[in-house]
């Protein structure tokens, strides 16, 4: 499985000052009822950002700060919609010096600026891509405080929930604003380093789709793609790329088809890692079986492989069969569920080596999951050698969801296991499970 992030595609700078027209400058000091404000832009970035984060539109708000305090005004956009005339709606400003932000909401203060952690999708722009002028009279000339992450996404039967961006600083939360050159720079931000861009309903990027996410200037580390089925797609940036976003920038990034795996990652309440599941390396045999809940799993799939995490930092290879089974039980308190050759698949035989991290086992044949039953993992461990123990991760979970046996002298045979053999535990593997998307 493929982790490492894919093309840089480009950078496009949103050049230069839209240039006032010629206006007629009534009171340069500010009457506080009315200003007049222009943003920066270029054409190439209003064919990819055409709403209300790179055009004013009728009804955007502003918040001024002068003398007397704080007073919000309403847009009436003017031609190129770049420019737009704001009237006073609420409270009052006074005289100059003004400090003019937007959204709104940016700031509580008039002079630290707050971002958020949740951003919302919206259809080809940004929802209030955030902005700061200064200004001794009533001409505003509206600086952009964040650059644009695109992310250009293609998948066939993909539909996409939410997105979090990882980056290497704060991209959320109170940030100190620097103006002295004239180029608004964000500074000291006290928040985390994620941002999540969260979708009212979910995307389709089956012919392709881009999403648009405000970031300060920062590098971006990771790129986390969730999807409404419950499943997620990370990618990691190469040690050897520098995905950087710059104010006043569109960064964008294409991922298609090959570039994205998703997975559903099962996890859960904190547990000990331990040395009974998947299985015992330090056991000549063992027989293990793990039960994932149709309410876990969201609908039918077909499995093409999984993933169990070490923790220990030292391998091991392990001679096994794993079958997977659609299955009516819901609980291994009694006993491990009986062999049937005729709904337990065999979906691999054969040595597996274990490494630290994340131990990717692709099936040797898939796996066709209903989607209503429960969803039963089988593990047989005929190695007939033990080794040192080793460690997996695993979740705590509200029943017996799994069960073991392990022996230095008897090879368990599915077919032939007394089925009260072993032990039932209330955790589980974390584990991922990976589907063919295209089999949908």
């Amino acid at each position: 499985m493929k982790k490492n992030l894919v093309s840089l595609v480009s950078l496009v700078c949103l050049v230069g000052l839209v240039s006032l027209t010629s206006c007629k400058k009534e009171n340069t000091q500010g009457n506080g009822t009315q200003f007049r404000a222009t943003m920066e832009d270029c054409n190439a970035a209003k064919t990819e950002l055409n709403g209300t984060a790179l055009e004013w539109v009728s009804g955007d708000q502003i918040a001024v700060y002068g003398t007397a305090g704080c007073g919000i005004y309403s847009a009436t956009p003017q031609t190129p919609a770049t420019t737009a005339v704001f009237d006073n709606v609420s409270g009052e400003t006074g005289d100059s010096p003004f400090r003019a932000f937007y959204p709104t909401t940016l700031t509580t203060d008039g002079v630290n600026i707050t971002l958020p952690a949740t951003q919302t999708y919206v259809e080809g722009s940004i929802n209030q891509f955030p902005m700061y002028a200064e200004s001794s009279n009533d001409q505003l000339t509206f600086k952009n405080l964040c650059g644009v992450l695109a992310l250009n996404l293609t998948k066939a039967n993909i539909n996409i929930s939410s997105i979090t961006i990882t980056a290497n600083s704060a991209v959320n939360g109170t940030f100190a604003v620097d103006n002295t050159t004239g180029t608004p720079i964000l500074s000291d931000g006290n928040g985390t380093n994620t941002v999540t861009l969260n979708c009212a309903t979910a995307q389709s990027i089956s012919s392709g789709k881009v999403f648009y996410i405000a970031l300060p200037a920062t590098q971006v580390l990771g790129i986390s793609l969730y999807t409404d089925d419950g499943r997620v797609c990370e990618k990691a940036v190469k040690s050897t790329v520098q995905l950087t976003v710059e104010r006043n920038t569109i960064t964008t990034v294409e991922f298609e088809d090959e570039d994205m795996e998703f997975v559903r990652i099962m996890s859960g309440g904190q547990h000990a890692p331990v040395t009974l599941l998947p299985t015992s390396c330090n056991y000549s045999y063992s027989y293990t079986q793990q039960l994932l809940l149709s309410s876990e799993l969201s609908g039918a799939a077909v499995v093409t492989g999984i993933d169990f995490y070490l923790e220990s930092t030292t391998s091991a290879s392990r001679n096994l069969e794993i079958y997977l089974t659609n299955t009516t039980t819901s609980s291994l308190y009694g006993g491990f569920v009986p062999y049937d050759n005729t709904t337990f698949v065999q979906v691999l035989d054969g040595y597996l080596f274990f490494t630290t991290g994340w131990c990717h086992i692709e099936f040797d044949t898939p796996f066709t999951y209903d989607g209503t039953s429960n969803l039963l993992i089988t593990v047989r461990d005929k190695t007939g050698a033990y080794g040192s123990s080793k460690n997996f991760r695993v979740h705590s979970v509200t029943g017996q969801l799994s069960r073991a046996a392990r022996s230095d002298a008897t090879d368990y045979n599915p077919a032939t296991i007394t089925t009260t053999t072993g032990s039932y535990y209330n955790y589980r593997c974390d584990m991922r499970l990976h589907y063919d998307d295209s089999a949908k």
